[in-house]
């Protein structure tokens, strides 16, 4: 079965964003996702100017992707911008049954999935909803919780923080490449709550892999 993730998003509080700003909003979009393609094959897709959909090849990676992305985009905020640019994103993880050059015109219970949980997103900035109930049953509650705390990153936070996820990187070495102590990497980290955060997506790693195991 061609099991895959699909992200359907949008950009928070878009129409606040300054019109100059626009085009490095874009910028910065692909950049994160050309970066991201070292985590997993994927491709994004953009429509209504701040709505994005992201076919994840792989579903082990699909929630990683989510978090690292608004990681990224919160650590990229302009100078200036009084919020940090964010995004709700609605995963759907499940079969896809067609293919197309275009990700929006794709079809199957993945994009499904992930549009009928971006219909009820509301409040929320992550949702994940896959095929199988028990793995929902579980994941619900606690997505709420990594929810809360990503949504409460703060810039400086989130740089650390996606650095650490993304490539692994020791606080030393992301104490070198941006010019800060190994003491406040350490501090950083732990105000993003960057345990909880690593808990949470090994969690999620262990319970798609039995579904997916051939």
């Amino acid at each position: 079965m061609n099991i895959k993730g699909v992200i359907t998003g949008d950009i928070v509080s878009s129409s606040t964003i300054k019109a100059e700003w626009r085009d490095t909003l874009l910028r910065v979009l692909q950049e994160i996702v050309d970066e991201l393609k070292t985590v997993s094959d994927l491709k994004i897709e953009f429509f209504r100017g701040d709505s994005f959909q992201i076919l994840v090849d792989n579903p082990e990676k699909v929630l990683d992707i989510a978090i690292l992305f608004r990681a990224a985009l919160m650590s990229r905020t302009p100078t200036g911008s009084k919020q940090l640019w964010d995004a709700r994103m609605a995963i759907g993880v499940g079969a896809v049954a067609f293919l197309s050059e275009s990700i929006i015109v794709s079809d199957g219970e993945a994009f499904r999935l992930s549009g009928r949980s971006m219909d009820l997103i509301k409040k929320r900035k992550l949702t994940i909803h896959t095929r199988w109930t028990n793995m929902n049953e579980e994941l619900k509650v606690s997505t709420a919780f990594a929810d809360d705390i990503v949504s409460h990153w703060t810039q400086a936070q989130a740089e650390v923080i996606f650095m650490s996820l993304l490539h692994d990187m020791p606080q030393k070495k992301i104490a070198l490449k941006i010019g800060k102590t190994p003491q406040t990497i350490s501090k950083l980290l732990g105000l993003a709550k960057e345990y909880l955060i690593k808990l949470y997506l090994e969690r999620y790693h262990s319970l798609i892999s039995k579904e997916i195991a051939p």
